[in-house]
């Protein structure tokens, strides 16, 4: 009966959306009980029927999804995802956030946008949009509406904080892009476990840097044009050295980074030529020995522009009008971890903001014991090599400890 009613309500509910926005007028009483007449009839997570509705008329509100998720799963790229189906396996109630959905925060295989992955287990050479969907899919797959039964529900959200509240973890969540910063729609969820898998932003080339944009895809939209093509900026050199094998590959960035992206184009070329942009090399002494007896050329000019035609970098120009083409480029500019949400847990960290883990995938704070019940995977972790396979193994680890601590009882000697 309730069933039944669904889409006679969800009609209704689309057809006052249609009528308030065509006169520019939000009712947002109105709109609060017919979506709490949908909760109460269908018995759907409030959350997700109320975000779509406002996420239509742009309306700010503030949305509670009352109802307790077993794993909650911040991140939907190939760590989280793997770590969601493996405890939707283990028949736990999922939820995923995915900051993807309202932000450019996409993750790292996003962005190769024309060059295949390769070495992605399960999905065959496959562009960073496509992983994207295939991703989903496995999620969207394993929905339900019997609240009682395994299910994932897959949810855009970027999340802004995630604490304790009782035995509980409270996850707080823009449901729609930020406009200047503000918040448009806030969800807050519930979950007995917490995984976190929400990767890390990669640094971008400072070469025609547009200052004063406030998100960082227009800062360097120069950059981003020629982002994941195979001529043009790569950020991984395991991932896409193979295609300039035996050419030129020149290599953007400064200190042990860029020397240990040094240290995997051999294997590909003998072609090396890093570039520091204006900065001092930052290698020691047995780095720049050992670079200068492989010929590898070490250029510090500054760089005033990309030379390029369409979404393909041929060179780059430098400040004193000089110019350099490669058949490669790749850019280690550091990273930044999607993980200020963290800030009311002390973790131990490693130099460049990553977390550490134990070896059940418990986050371990400061004063070295673990952190009960948040679990991490993926890129986010310290340590680990930054792939997919290797994100998917941590992935399936994280989602099945998360899992295995809800059993009622445990393994004894």
């Amino acid at each position: 009966m309730r069933a039944a009613m669904l889409p006679l309500f969800s009609a209704l509910l689309r057809k006052s959306i249609a009528h308030l926005w065509a006169r520019r007028q939000v009712v947002v009483h109105h709109m609060a009980v017919m979506a709490d007449t949908l909760w109460t009839m269908c018995h759907i997570p409030y959350g997700q029927v109320w975000v779509k509705s406002a996420m239509n008329v742009g309306m700010e509100q503030i949305v509670h999804d009352s109802f307790i998720y077993d794993v909650a799963v911040i991140g939907a790229g190939p760590a989280g995802v793997q770590a969601a189906v493996s405890a939707w396996h283990q028949g736990r109630r999922v939820l995923v956030l995915d900051a993807g959905a309202v932000s450019q925060r996409k993750g790292r295989a996003y962005w190769a946008k024309s060059v295949p992955i390769e070495d992605a287990p399960g999905f065959g050479p496959i562009t960073g949009p496509k992983l994207r969907q295939h991703l989903h899919h496995l999620l969207t797959s394993r929905a339900s509406e019997d609240l009682e039964a395994p299910r994932i529900a897959l949810v855009g959200g970027y999340v802004l904080q995630l604490g304790r509240d009782g035995e509980l973890f409270r996850i707080s969540a823009s449901l729609a892009p930020l406009k200047a910063g503000a918040v448009q729609a806030m969800g807050t969820f519930w979950a007995r476990r917490a995984v976190v898998a929400s990767g890390f932003e990669d640094g971008w080339p400072d070469v025609e840097v547009e200052e004063g944009k406030p998100r960082m895809l227009e800062r360097h939209r120069a950059a981003f044009r020629y982002a994941g093509n195979q001529n043009g900026w790569h950020l991984c050199i395991r991932c896409d050295g193979h295609l300039h094998r035996g050419g030129h590959f020149v290599l953007l960035g400064v200190g042990d980074s860029i020397y240990e992206a040094s240290l995997g184009a051999q294997d590909f070329t003998d072609q090396i030529t890093i570039l520091t942009n204006g900065r001092p090399h930052g290698f020691t002494a047995g780095q720049l020995a050992q670079l200068t007896a492989r010929d590898v050329h070490i250029d510090s000019r500054p760089i005033a522009r990309h030379i390029g035609a369409g979404t393909l970098l041929r060179g780059l120009a430098f400040a004193d009008g000089d110019q350099i083409h490669a058949d490669g480029f790749l850019v280690d500019e550091g990273l930044t971890p999607n993980s200020d949400y963290l800030a009311d847990f002390l973790l131990r960290r490693n130099g460049d903001g990553l977390l550490l883990t134990g070896e059940d995938g418990q986050l371990l704070r400061v004063d070295g014991g673990a952190e009960p019940g948040l679990y991490a995977a993926g890129d986010i972790v310290a340590g680990q090599r930054k792939l997919i396979a290797t994100a998917m193994a941590s992935g399936q680890d994280a989602g099945l400890e998360a899992s295995d601590s809800l059993r009622r009882w445990h393994e004894v000697l």
